[in-house]
């Protein structure tokens, strides 16, 4: 048997042409032409494998107006067409649209933003061979947190890219002093860790520029733009303020899409207008949310704490696993926990609650008696792929349903939960094994407010105590029978450890009958 389906985002590839006076000088047309692109590439394929019979490709090969789908050994790809004169079309606009706007915006952090940032830890990993593993090793971390999508990946690379690259803060920073590069995957797991748990991210934004390409005048103005938005109360602007050399607007008129080459040399890139430069997060500047930030922060000292102190006893070496799971008594400070059906949950052994940890001689043996380490075991699991998709191969028998790629049940229900119910609650879980999804209430989300007819969804009658016009507070046995209907093909169980409803004991209700 095979699997059946991938799991994980597309592997993305950019097509960049060169200018040409052959491109179309309207923007439907324009996208027309890199429709047309995409469709015969993938015609090109499907011809080249009936003619050579290339097993490699296998899976569908999906078109879409914007990007195309393949599969290519097991992997999936997505390949997507930049075309620059489309951004200075968008840009050349006299009154453009709020769809043209956010076109513009999505296509530079797409193209331009995106391939920067490829260069750049493209390069530092070139460097520092251990920055690759730190990285995994910190994303692993996160998602056994539960933390996923709520950091986003881009945010994990670029603070590994800090604690390798650019050692030295500004003379005014609070953070402790990191004096040369990590030399070992642990020694940079621990700075990482140590970053995230004692940067000062309300006073302070995090600065990467591993080539000095940001200029002391630009480093004033990063201060000067970060303390405007933070506001007084330090309450405003992202969470997590991450700049790197490629988050400045007007960066798609650079010459080229990369900051920091793979020989480590530097593009000589001085715009006009860089005393004005307006600088501002890329990838933190909707995720992390604050309350997300700040458990990860505090998750963060006790997973330092813990390994260090595993280091300095002389722990056993599976001591070090508790760092990478969510313990029983963290599971009860949830409001409600939703368990997964076991046919969606592919990899168990990278749980957040019993995660396969068995390392050294004590390894597990496979059918063959050779020893596995768990992230073989992990990795052919994810090769099997799900249970209930695994095709059967038969000699002399040809399969017309190929591989499906991008199989995401759990991230696409997270996804719908998020959007749907985001506002009264925050929503958990571990992309590599999703064998739970944690909720917490917003705290805004059950004050008692006014009855309004339009926005009575999800709303119940205050039973006890009444303050001027508050009159209906969120109703949680609503919210959660609507979210237990939206995953009733995923979720096997549902408990509510906290169901926000009030006291009619309370002190205050006592006095209001009184």
């Amino acid at each position: 048997k095979v699997s059946g389906a991938v799991e994980g985002s597309p592997v993305l590839i950019q097509i960049r042409f060169e200018g040409s006076s052959k491109w179309p000088s309207s923007l439907n047309a324009m996208a027309a032409a890199k429709c047309a692109m995409l469709i015969q590439l993938a015609e090109g394929i499907e011809k080249m494998k009936q003619n050579e019979n290339l097993d490699e490709f296998d899976g569908p090969i999906d078109v879409t107006p914007t990007y195309l789908d393949i599969g290519y050994r097991g992997y999936s790809w997505r390949v997507i067409v930049r075309a620059d004169q489309e951004l200075r079309m968008l840009k050349n606009l006299s009154n453009p649209t709020d769809e043209a706007k956010s076109l513009r915006l999505s296509l530079i952090n797409r193209h331009v933003r995106g391939s920067m940032h490829h260069s750049l830890i493209h390069a530092v990993h070139t460097r520092h061979p251990s920055s690759s593993l730190v990285s995994r090793l910190a994303h692993r971390w996160v998602s056994a947190h539960m933390l996923s999508d709520m950091i986003p990946q881009e945010a994990i690379e670029l603070i590994v890219a800090k604690i390798y690259t650019d050692p030295h803060e500004r003379a005014t920073s609070k953070m402790q002093s990191l004096d040369v590069p990590p030399s070992t995957v642990a020694a940079g797991f621990f700075r990482f860790l140590q970053v995230l748990s004692t940067h000062d991210w309300a006073n302070e934004p995090l600065i990467v520029d591993p080539q000095s390409h940001i200029t002391a005048n630009d480093r004033g103005l990063i201060m000067a733009q970060f303390n405007s938005i933070r506001g007084p109360d330090l309450n405003k602007g992202p969470a997590m303020y991450i700049i790197s050399p490629a988050d400045y607007d007007g960066v798609e008129e650079m010459t080229g899409s990369k900051v920091v080459g793979e020989d480590g040399s530097a593009e000589a890139v001085d715009p006009a207008g860089a005393l004005e430069r307006v600088w501002s997060p890329t990838y933190t500047s909707k995720f992390p949310e604050r309350v997300v930030l700040h458990r990860a922060s505090a998750l963060a000292k006790c997973s330092l704490d813990h390994l260090t102190s595993c280091i300095v006893n002389g722990s056993s070496e599976s001591s070090w696993v508790a760092a990478f799971q969510e313990s029983s008594a963290s599971l009860t400070s949830y409001s409600a926990l939703l368990r997964v059906d076991n046919a969606f949950v592919t990899d168990t052994g990278c749980s957040s609650t019993n995660a396969d940890s068995v390392v050294g001689a004590t390894s597990k043996q496979d059918s063959n008696g050779e020893v596995t380490s768990p992230f073989q075991r992990s990795l052919l699991k994810r090769y099997s792929g799900p249970k209930d998709l695994r095709k059967k191969m038969y000699k002399n028998l040809v399969l017309e349903k190929g591989t499906l790629h991008e199989w995401n049940p759990v991230k696409s229900l997270i996804s719908r939960l998020r959007s749907k119910y985001g506002e009264y609650a925050v929503f958990f879980y571990n992309e590599f094994s999703p064998d739970i999804i944690a909720m917490i209430w917003r705290p805004a989300a059950f004050v008692p407010k006014a009855f309004s007819a339009m926005m009575s969804e999800y709303q119940s009658p205050v039973l006890k105590v009444w303050k001027d016009d508050s009159l209906v507070i969120t109703n949680t046995d609503d919210l959660m029978s609507e979210i237990g209907y939206a995953g009733r093909v995923i979720l096997s169980d549902i408990k509510v450890l906290d169901d926000k409803k009030p006291d009619p004991s309370s002190t205050e209700g006592k006095r209001q009958k009184k």
